[in-house]
């Protein structure tokens, strides 16, 4: 998350305005919050969550369901970034046609190296260029007949997309200001209880809902458009919200997921098999606690042959092919029916449970040497 803030965008009432914006700019930490305060002073709208303390954020935590530790602030008051909900979409031909109409790079949509997050529900899929996720962090959408919500956790490059329902009743989202090992938590807009919904998993972690969990949406990609789009040639593709454009040209990841500080630094681990850094997509079947499998991107793409690659998960498979974009950070997924994908740093793969995600790296290496050996089938 940055620390940095543009939102919200009150109305003009006063002079006042500009200056409190250019302070939010050029501050960080507790003096975002600070200056949440003073627009709560001038406009009557006070932040909730003072930056520093869980506890301070207006949620019940007496029955939290993680690690005490694990629960931090990412320096920014409640509901600091304000979720997309359904945004404007364009079928992906007619991106390029809409791009040459603007000359400027900041006036472009999406363009062919741009990460985007891409789902198929169905005979709909639909693309979301990674930089609108980024500075949203939560996008409620609908795909068919599927309502959804992407949580993006760019601290720890994590995605993970859920059915946003609960007992056939679509859930409202918002940003909580809390961070759980890093990860986006969510909280849901229940005007008398609200509860909070980790990211990594989907998993209601605190407030009248604990115990619950949103289903995965299954076959999650990280790609870049150009790929995606010629994989679904019929997609459409999210566009930006007109007024989040001066937060799309502020909010940049690009340069802190290139490096190797961190923006907060995470709990202190046992000794990591791989980087903490280090992308790797997990995976397991659908709706069973079968056991995942953790793929590094880089090992995937060590293997990778010019057919593509097909990788045993139990009884399932993920397929995958070389694509255009950085193999570290992307993959071109052909297949993964009934497969539940979550990517990310092996941080966020590996903090709730580092035994059990060294088991599932293990079990993911052992699949990629059979592919190696030829003991599995063709991709078909």
């Amino acid at each position: 998350m940055k620390s940095s803030i543009d939102e919200p965008k009150p109305v003009s009432k006063s002079g006042m305005i500009p200056i409190i914006l250019m302070i939010a700019l050029g501050l960080s930490g507790a003096m975002v919050v600070l200056t949440w305060g003073l627009i709560g002073v001038f406009f009557g709208e006070s932040p909730i969550g003072d930056g520093r303390v869980p506890s301070s954020y207006g949620f019940d935590l007496s029955n939290l369901q993680i690690d005490p530790e694990a629960l931090a602030t990412s320096g920014n008051p409640r509901d600091f970034l304000f979720p997309l909900v359904d945004p404007a979409v364009i079928p992906g031909r007619d991106v390029a046609g809409l791009n040459a109409a603007n000359k400027r790079k900041w006036q472009k949509e999406v363009v062919s190296g741009d990460r985007v997050v891409g789902i198929e529900i169905g005979d709909s899929s639909r693309a979301y260029p990674m930089f609108m996720l980024d500075a949203h962090e939560i996008v409620q959408d609908q795909i068919g007949d599927t309502p959804i919500v992407i949580a993006r956790s760019p601290l720890i490059d994590e995605v993970a997309v859920f059915e946003r329902s609960l007992d056939g009743v679509p859930l409202d989202f918002g940003v909580s200001g809390l961070l759980d090992d890093l990860s986006l938590v969510m909280h849901d807009r229940d005007s008398a209880a609200a509860s909070l919904l980790s990211g990594h998993d989907g998993r209601f972690i605190a407030g009248p809902q604990v115990g619950r969990q949103l289903n995965p949406v299954p076959g999650v990609s990280v790609t870049t458009w150009r790929d995606w789009l010629a994989r679904h040639p019929k997609t459409d593709v999210a566009l930006r919200d007109v007024g989040s454009l001066q937060r799309y040209r502020r909010i940049s990841y690009d340069r802190y997921l290139d490096g190797s500080n961190w923006i907060i630094a995470p709990r202190e681990t046992a000794e990591n098999p791989i980087g903490a850094r280090d992308r790797v997509l997990a995976v397991r079947a659908v709706g069973a606690e079968a056991p995942w499998a953790i793929f590094p991107l880089a090992e995937l793409a060590a293997r990778m042959t010019p057919e593509g690659l097909s990788v045993g998960v139990g009884e399932l498979r993920l397929v995958v092919a070389k694509g255009t974009g950085d193999p570290s950070s992307t993959f071109d997924l052909i297949r993964a029916d009934g497969l539940e994908l979550r990517f990310g740093f092996w941080h966020s793969a590996s903090i709730r449970d580092p035994s059990a995600a060294r088991e599932a790296l293990d079990r993911g290496r052992l699949a990629l040497r059979n592919v190696e050996n030829g003991n599995l089938p063709e991709t078909n």
